[in-house]
């Protein structure tokens, strides 16, 4: 097998990570800026964590008499490691026609494997906040008898809005750098208010999922059966789990990406031979926990909130 041909599985791979991840919403929205390479023995990984800027307060003849030692943006690392994977057989034997059956601009089973990816990444990134991460920090109950009365409409919603930006307010952060992420029946809800909805860029539409600048609220719809309760007879939502989140909330790491070769035995395909699988070793963070939230979400009384 020529070394030509090896050379470009791991340009392939890559360029199934470029297409899938455009694909999504959730997993879009978060920090990848990570770059580095990946110890498939230790897994483990140093990402950075920002801490504040100090400022001072002066007047002119303190500064002059007293300057402060120099103290730079305080940051440090955050080890990590990286516990998760996806990879899909190829189901091919000749490396030859793999590369041409994959690289073709209209590759029909490429294009499938980068739809099933995102939608798989979507889905499991919003199960973990949904249902995995620690529960008194990271959780908004707006349906709560102290916030809305049980549930969300159109003559509330937008006190729900103000409700999620002082959450974050009381905790000295800004609300314009969080996203609403929530199902299509809280975008229906808004539009039933009839208010106009803002944009803060001229390309802000063509971002996936974008719904709109509300309240001063950026929302976006996500699509994630699980995170959803809907009525029997109409699929209609009757209560969600939505995310409130900022960027850095979630740190998504995808250190390897590569297409590798393992060997099929004979009683797996006739006569064996080597097989060919895309592998990625990915793993997501929330390394800032007041920055990532749960928010859970009733447009029925009566119905209960989705469960793992």
């Amino acid at each position: 097998m020529a070394n030509t041909e090896f050379a470009k599985l791991p340009v392939l791979s890559n360029q199934i990570y470029q297409e899938w991840y455009p694909k999504t919403v959730l997993v879009q929205s978060c920090d990848n800026s990570f770059e580095g390479e990946l110890n498939l023995e230790s897994r483990e990984l140093d990402i950075p964590v920002y801490h504040d800027l100090s400022v001072y307060q002066t007047t002119i003849k303190e500064r002059e008499l007293k300057p402060v030692a120099l103290e730079f943006i305080k940051a440090s690392t955050k080890r990590v490691t990286i516990d998760r994977g996806r990879y899909s057989h190829w189901g091919q034997t000749n490396i030859g026609k793999l590369i041409e059956r994959l690289s073709a601009e209209d590759s029909e089973v490429r294009k499938k494997l980068v739809n099933k990816w995102a939608v798989e990444a979507e889905k499991e990134l919003a199960q973990w906040v949904a249902f995995d991460i620690p529960t008194a920090k990271h959780e908004i109950d707006l349906s709560g008898a102290s916030y809305l009365n049980a549930v969300v409409s159109s003559t509330n919603v937008m006190r729900a809005l103000d409700i999620l930006q002082a959450k974050v307010i009381k905790q000295d952060m800004e609300p314009t750098e969080f996203t609403l992420f929530a199902s299509e029946k809280f975008e229906q809800i808004l539009r039933d208010t009839k208010i106009s909805f803002a944009s803060q860029d001229a390309d802000a539409t063509f971002r996936t999922g974008f719904v709109g600048i509300v309240n001063g609220v950026e929302v976006r719809r996500l699509h994630i059966q699980s995170l959803t309760v809907r009525d029997s007879a109409t699929a209609e939502v009757k209560s969600e789990i939505a995310i409130w989140k900022t960027r850095d909330g979630i740190q998504y790491v995808v250190p390897y990406k590569n297409t590798i070769s393992y060997e099929i035995q004979p009683n797996e395909i006739l006569m064996g031979g080597t097989g060919y699988q895309t592998v990625e070793y990915y793993d997501f963070f929330n390394l800032y926990p007041g920055r990532l939230f749960r928010v859970k979400i009733k447009y029925d009384s009566a119905a209960s909130y989705p469960a793992k």
